[in-house]
């Protein structure tokens, strides 16, 4: 009988919500206090940008780059990869920009719904939105004194790079002959920006994520020849426990906590029969997790962070449900058919 991917990778759709989770922890604390100076891990780890959602961010890249390489090699169809991809992260983000724009702008906005609009300041947020993946002001929506002012959906900046890391991957599938040099460039790629930061200005966009993609490749690459070792996992765990005791948690987590996201990834986790029966909410909760705790600061003028944290992450479970089973569920369906579809006119084989 054929087997789903979530039960045969059972742990990576918890690790997912995990992730999402505390985005909304590190991101309570930046729009509450318009700062991330008191959130828990920053405050452990001394380090300006060690809060945990920016982990959680990094353990997203770590699972596409490894589960992108394993879907790549055992069905190299650059129309399946295209088609798969489309349907899992447009449906969800158009959704969002337009319960953004018609909602929760004429909502938040400073302007009264007929001035919000009129103004026609919306439909180029759609537009830009659309085409950018990426977030722009609403006309007078979150319109307060604080870092983060005007800020519609700060959570946006990270799909720009994650489509771009799909089409380099799919780039080099292509034009390189083995997908061991796909991992060994990617991994050299990541190391050179991991020892030289300023390096990952040279590749907009995707430069500062890049390592934790490409690290997530290689895994799968090593994983693929040499199978998977608890005793290197326990190597990985002291590497990154060293890694935050000297400074240099980004490097250690790209370097070894890649290892063991995945082998955590391939484990039941105790809400993974839970997470079969409600769906995967972790995109939805990631893509309306910051318009929701920006409507709490602006309604109920909340300033405790784990309060905001709380409420948020009710209100945004019950949203990402919504889109789940509305929007997500309906759209991976469409699939196969679309992929029938199109290969009647269009090869979709590399090679």
């Amino acid at each position: 009988m054929h087997r789903s991917r979530s039960a045969i990778l059972p742990g990576f759709d918890t690790l997912r919500l995990l992730g999402a989770v505390l985005v909304l922890l590190s991101h309570s604390y930046l729009i509450a206090q318009d700062s991330e100076a008191s959130e828990p891990l920053q405050v452990l780890l001394k380090g300006e940008k060690n809060i945990a959602g920016l982990y959680g961010v990094f353990t997203f890249f770590i699972i596409s780059g490894y589960l992108l390489a394993r879907s790549l090699h055992h069905n190299p169809s650059i129309l399946r990869f295209a088609i798969n991809r489309c349907m899992r992260l447009l449906p969800g983000f158009t959704c969002c920009t337009l319960f953004c724009a018609l909602v929760v702008g004429p909502l938040c906005s400073s302007l009264n719904p007929i001035g919000y609009f009129s103004s026609g300041g919306w439909l180029p947020y759609i537009k830009q939105s659309l085409a950018t993946l990426g977030d722009a002001p609403l006309p007078g929506v979150f319109n307060y004194v604080g870092s983060i002012a005007q800020v519609v959906n700060g959570s946006l900046w990270s799909l720009q790079a994650e489509a771009l890391c799909y089409v380099l991957l799919l780039v080099l599938w292509i034009v390189l002959p083995s997908p061991g040099w796909v991992a060994v460039l990617l991994g050299t790629l990541g190391i050179s920006i991991l020892i030289q930061p300023a390096l990952s200005t040279v590749i907009p966009v995707i430069g500062y994520p890049l390592p934790y993609f490409a690290a997530g490749v290689l895994v799968w690459w090593l994983t693929y020849h040499l199978g998977e070792s608890r005793p290197i996992a326990h190597l990985c765990a002291a590497g990154l426990l060293a890694g935050a005791l000297l400074g240099f948690p980004h490097q250690a987590f790209a370097s070894f906590g890649a290892y063991l996201v995945i082998q955590i990834g391939h484990q039941r986790s105790p809400i993974s029969g839970w997470i079969e029966r409600t769906g995967d909410l972790s995109y939805g909760l990631y893509l309306f997790g910051w318009p929701v705790q920006q409507m709490l600061r602006q309604f109920l003028s909340l300033r405790d962070p784990l309060l905001m944290f709380a409420l948020s992450t009710v209100i945004t479970l019950v949203l990402a449900w919504c889109l789940f089973h509305a929007v997500e569920k309906p759209a991976m369906a469409l699939r196969q058919p679309l992929l029938q579809w199109f290969s009647r006119w269009r090869p979709s084989q590399i090679g």
